[in-house]
This record gives C-alpha cells, structure tokens and sequence, in this order.
C-alpha cells in the first residue's frame, strides 16, 4: 500500500474490475457492467515528469524556490473512457455519493472490505476535501495526499484510506493512477527545479455513478415513487416560524440600491478587456457595479483587476475556468488583497509609464538631431549661389586656367629640349663647309 503518496489501493480489493465495479442488478433498471478505466496492478500506469511555463519563467529569472515545480502528466489517453461529473463539486459530495452510499454500499462495499467500515458522515467529510483539489469542470486531476486530506477533514490517515476505497467501490471516483515512490532521474530533475518532493500522490477522477444516475434520473419527483427510502418531515421539526411567516406576507421587498457609476464603468471596462478571464463576462455591469464600487473609488483600472487575477494563481495555483460564483470569487481575491488603496497593477503601470517617457525623449531627440541636420542641408544649399561661393569659383578656374598655361610652358620647353638634343645627336646643328 503506499500510504504516503495518496493511494487507496487495498491488498484486499480484487483487480478484477469488472467483478468489482460491476452495477447493481435492478428489478427496475437492466444495465450492463461497465468496465474499471482506472489503474491496476494488472494494468499499471506511471505518467511522465513535466516543468510546467511557470517553472521555466522562474528559472529564467534564476528563481530556484518552486513549489512543486515538477507535475506527473498523464497524457490524455489516461482519461479515456473515465465520465465527468454533472453540475458542480458541491452536488457530487452532498448528493451522489450519499446516493451511492444508500444503494451500494451494503452489497458492493461491505463484502469487499470486512472489519474496515466507513460511516456516511465520514465518507461525505473526505469526498468534500477531495472534491476541492478536483478540476472544476470534469472533476479530474485530484492529487491530494493522504496526510493532506486527513488535515483538512480531522481524520486519521487509515479512515481517509477507507474512505477512498469505498469511493471507488461506490464508482463514483477512479483511481488513474496509484502513487509511487518518484525515480532517480525525476528526483533529480526535481531537485534542479527546487522541488523537493520524493513522490507522486495518486490522480483521481471523480465522477457520477451511472446506475445512481439513471435511477434517480427516470423517478418521479414525488416521495412515493423514489427507490430509497425517504422520511417526511414531522409539525415539530419545521424551523420556520408563523409569526415569521405573517410578517413576511406584511413586509414589502426591499428597494434595491441605485447602482454605483464607477463599478458600473469599471466592470463594463473589464468584461471588454481581451486579457480579462471568461468568467468575468457571465453576468452584466450592473451585476459587478456593487462588488467592483470600492476599487472604482481608489482609482481601480481593469488591468488591475487582471493583475489581481494573476497575483491569486500565483499563491493558490489555481482558479477555475468556470467558477461557481465568479463574484464571490472575486469578493474573496479582493478581501485576499486587502487594502485597495495599494493597485496591483501600479507599479506595472508606473514603469512602464517611465519607458514610455523615455522612448518618447529618445525619439524627440532623434527628431531634433534630424531637424538640425536638414536645416544645415538648406543652409548650404542655399550658400551654393551666394557672392562668396561665386567668388570662390572664379578664384578657382582662374587658378585651374594658370595651372594648364603653366603645364603648357613647360611642355613645350621640354619638347624643344628633347628637339635640340635629337639634332645635336644627329650633327644637324653643324653643317659641312662647302668652300672647303
């Protein structure tokens, strides 16, 4: 058993899934046994050691204190064949697996595990604790350890084993993957990460139970015609009280409260913001004006609400894409951020402010440095056809005029000295006397 890691899985317990999670015969509903998607000893499964984009943008900024920087991925074969649940994780704990209690748990969990009962009370305390760790969604991914689970609901270890095996007994949870001890080389990839953990929690799915489903779907709503057994309530267990009754038949309802125009306008900027979360378009302004009134007062933008958004993941590690109460979810972050005088986005903001003034400096100067230069462009241009430039030019054609009549003096003197010594080498100079 690896107790350690958040696996519930008894040597007792037969791998024969089909044996083992096989749906109750019905006289009224037939179904099919369906088979276990989960993980056996017959059919182990390990997954594979991943760094999630946070682990590797805190290691660009050399941050080496991650928490659980490392996550087992599974791949998406392993939930093939495993169902969601239906509606949301409240309705899984305080209906389905009460239901499923009520309908299987004599005959397909007490055979399977004598000596070791587990009370309704305790089961519904740990499938409420498991329910929080699941995605909100589908209800997968649940990794919560033993030693976790047993601090959040005040049970000893051993009960919330129990209480786990019963679940899947029940079929509403599957165990994908079992814990186990992490190997050498995930230790040390972990530890190069500043992960410290030496194993992985199991992975559960949780889920709705088809025969409690169908069941319970197909009944009539009314008590005769439900397959359990249901208590009415007696005159002396009624809580509400007459006189409470006749004063709210007097009371009118209260006037609702004239909406705050800066929550309006700041929830209609941020439903309208692209970086805003899809939750934050369910319900309209006039929905968030209440909530969003406080922020709105101290200057909030909608890029603050995003950063709040984004702080929240950063210390939870979690929201969900589809919150129950996306503004009681939000109510929360803000209570979580507390004084809302300190923006979450303002130091953000502030500096980027300051690279923006710079830029627009270092591109004024740039401008300034262009101007300057064109103007002494025009300005040498322009002294193209002035008197200097004119008298610039003749001072130099006369010079270039002087220079070729001297280059021409001297080469014709040099042409009549190569002459001179051409006849006095051909004895041209000195003529033969004829009278001699």
């Amino acid at each position: 058993m690896d107790s350690s890691h958040g696996s519930a899985y008894l040597s007792a317990v037969p791998d024969n899934a089909a044996c083992r999670d096989q749906l109750l015969s019905s006289p009224r509903v037939d179904m099919p046994a369906f088979p276990y998607r989960g993980c056996t000893a017959g059919r182990p499964r390990r997954g594979a050691a991943r760094t999630g984009p946070r682990a590797h943008a805190l290691l660009g900024a050399n941050c080496r204190t991650i928490s659980a920087a490392v996550t087992l991925d599974l791949g998406e074969l392993a939930w093939a064949g495993v169902p969601c649940w239906s509606g949301r994780a409240g309705r899984w704990a305080a209906f389905t697996v009460p239901a499923a209690y009520a309908a299987r748990y004599d005959s397909q969990v007490r055979p399977v595990m004598p000596g070791n009962p587990v009370s309704l009370k305790a089961l519904v305390r740990v499938a409420q604790a498991r329910a929080r760790y699941a995605d909100h969604g589908t209800g997968r991914n649940c990794r919560p350890t033993n030693e976790r689970l047993a601090a959040d609901t005040g049970l000893s270890v051993r009960t919330v084993q129990r209480a786990d095996t019963a679940l899947r007994l029940l079929g509403v949870a599957t165990e994908v993957l079992r814990g186990r001890q992490r190997t050498r080389i995930e230790r040390l990839a972990s530890w190069r990460v500043g992960d410290r953990g030496r194993g992985w929690a199991s992975v559960w799915a949780l889920h709705d139970n088809p025969f409690i489903t169908t069941v319970i779907g197909a009944l009539s709503p009314h008590p005769a015609g439900s397959a359990f057994r249901q208590k009415s309530s007696r005159r002396e267990t009624v809580t509400t009280d007459s006189r409470c009754r006749a004063g709210a038949a007097t009371r009118g309802a209260a006037r609702r409260a004239s909406l705050d125009p800066g929550g309006t306008r700041l929830a209609a900027g941020w439903r309208a913001d692209p970086h805003s979360p899809p939750w934050a378009r369910r319900y309209s302004p006039a929905a968030w004006a209440h909530l969003l009134a406080g922020p709105a007062r101290h200057g909030w933008v909608p890029r603050d609400l995003n950063q709040l958004v984004s702080d929240w993941i950063g210390v939870h590690r979690w929201v969900p894409d589809d919150p129950y109460k996306p503004i009681g979810l939000l109510g929360a972050m803000l209570a979580w951020h507390g004084d809302l005088q300190d923006r979450p986005a303002a130091a953000d903001m502030a500096r980027e402010a300051a690279e923006l003034a710079t830029h627009r400096a270092r591109v004024a100067d740039q401008l300034a440095e262009l101007d300057r230069a064109a103007a002494a462009r025009a300005a040498g241009a322009a002294a193209l056809g002035g008197p200097g430039h004119a008298a610039a030019r003749a001072a130099a054609a006369e010079a270039a005029r002087r220079a070729a009549h001297r280059r021409t003096h001297i080469a014709a003197a040099e042409t009549a000295r190569l002459e001179a010594v051409i006849r006095a080498a051909r004895g041209l100079d000195h003529q033969p006397d004829i009278h001699h």
